[in-house]
């Protein structure tokens, strides 16, 4: 029950973050991105299924990954901790280790 409940206040996080970040609030820092940041980093903790997704997404946008990087500099320790994990570096590795396989089976 308790991870069920953390599960749904990650993706609730996500939801309203990925709402509020288009829209222009005149605030002092980004609202939106902020929660959404936080909701990220809540479901990438207890996750894996969330945490392999975003690990793809980065894989597959270097934008979104640069991007990711560039607001996670000022972030709290666990939205760092997120980017960290998320990293794509391991599916890169997995591509690489992947096409010289089938270069060698050829």
């Amino acid at each position: 029950m308790r991870k069920f409940l953390i599960l749904a206040g990650g993706w609730t996080l996500t939801v309203v973050g990925a709402i509020l970040t288009p829209m222009p609030i005149p605030l002092p820092f980004p609202v939106g991105a902020t929660i959404l940041l936080i909701g990220c980093a809540i479901l990438t903790t207890h996750s894996k299924r969330f945490r392999r997704w975003m690990q793809h997404l980065r894989h597959r946008s270097a934008r979104v990954s640069r991007m990711l990087e560039y607001l996670t500099r000022r972030a709290p320790r666990r939205v760092k901790v997120m980017e960290a994990i998320t990293r794509p570096g391991a599916l890169g590795r997995k591509a690489r280790i992947d096409q010289r396989r089938t270069a060698h089976c050829a």
